[in-house]
């Protein structure tokens, strides 16, 4: 039986073409890039080669990019920064965010079935803000919010703008200056890159989060991941060429159910969601079933963020929008790069048979 794998923003399937291509030159990522010698300057070129790549993928300058370990410390770096200060975040934003920010200091707007709206900000902006944390893609619905909306509003502000794109990379276009973006956080493994590998771009200089060293040009300590950088910097032309592909399925998606017998609803309107995220509330079952009936006939979904140590918990974002009842009834589908229309027609065929 056919392994099927609907959980591409949990991560992605990993790019069997670039992990190939990583161990027929492993060679030169052996050195430490930080090293003098010949094997530190091999892995040093490819370390800066990513970097520009990167860069120039979000429209920003390779000195404006900080590799760190992943978003979580990408946004918790930005977040403790501005401990002391008050912000402005959302109550559904990713828990990086969430378990880092000072309640005393922030102020929270809550999200609808559409998200979050630029008057929103507005209504809450006051002389003390320092800081506007809004992701641009929400990671459990899909939802798109108005980055550039408020990035344009906030360049007349004396705030700082903070967007977590790790759910819009490669899916959308993405340009730093274009949207008047401070801070902005990414994850290589969301893309089909190697796990434990992340990006910060800072248009200003932010406090060392992880402390030690010299590297990363005393912005962040801790000897580079190399193969983390490549991998990601390799991964993104793919995710542009794949486009048509995922907004092609999240349509013969959404056809498919809507010819199927199954009681659902979409949660948020599809037009206003990222195509490779599609979440739907199945009133007669609960999710926590749904889980464990389609992992028994390998297919793999998930019911909210990965981010809770396996726990099957019901999406926070869902419950906060829509309530508890429908969050514990929901499933998150999210496509990738190795899905087919066979594999949806599988998906469905399977619900189709609790009938």
């Amino acid at each position: 039986m056919k392994k099927i794998y609907f959980d591409y923003a949990a991560t992605s399937i990993k790019r069997k073409k670039i992990l190939e291509d990583i161990l027929s030159k492993a060679d030169l990522f052996d050195g430490n890039p930080d090293s003098s010698h010949s094997f530190g300057r091999d892995a040093k070129k490819i370390l800066e080669e990513s970097r520009k790549a990167i860069a120039k993928s979000i429209g920003a300058k390779p000195s404006q990019i900080i590799f760190t370990s992943g978003a979580s410390e990408s946004n918790n770096t930005v977040l403790s920064a501005f401990k002391n200060e008050k912000i402005i975040t959302t109550n559904i934003e990713h828990d990086s965010i969430e378990n880092t920010y000072n309640p005393e200091n922030t102020i929270l707007i809550e999200a609808s079935q559409e998200g979050i709206s630029l008057d929103q900000i507005k209504e809450k902006i006051t002389d003390e803000v320092k800081l506007v944390s809004v992701m641009m893609v929400n990671n459990e619905m899909g939802l798109i919010m108005p980055i550039k909306e408020i990035g344009d509003y906030l360049k007349e502000k004396d705030i700082y703008f903070h967007v977590d794109c790790v759910q819009a990379y490669g899916h959308l276009d993405i340009d730093v200056d274009a949207m008047n973006i401070d801070f902005l956080s990414l994850s290589g493994h969301k893309i089909g890159g190697i796990n434990g590998f992340g990006v910060l771009f800072a248009r200003e200089t932010l406090p060392s989060f992880i402390k030690g060293g010299e590297q990363e040009k005393y912005r962040r300590a801790g000897t580079s991941f190399v193969m983390g950088a490549y991998s990601m910097a390799k991964s993104f032309p793919y995710m542009i060429e794949e486009r048509e592909k995922i907004q092609d399925l999240k349509k013969y998606l959404l056809d498919s159910l809507a010819k199927s017998k199954l009681s659902y609803q979409i949660n948020a309107n599809p037009e206003e969601t990222v195509d490779h995220i599609v979440n739907i509330y199945f009133k007669d079952y609960r999710s926590d079933f749904l889980l464990t009936y389609l992992d028994m006939h390998e297919i793999a979904v998930s019911a909210g963020s990965a981010c809770r140590a396996g726990a099957v918990i019901p999406s926070k974002v869902v419950e906060r929008i829509y309530g508890q009842e429908r969050a514990s009834h929901s499933l998150r589908i999210s496509l990738g790069f190795e899905n087919t229309r066979e594999d949806i027609d599988k998906l469905l065929e399977v619900l189709g048979e609790l009938r």
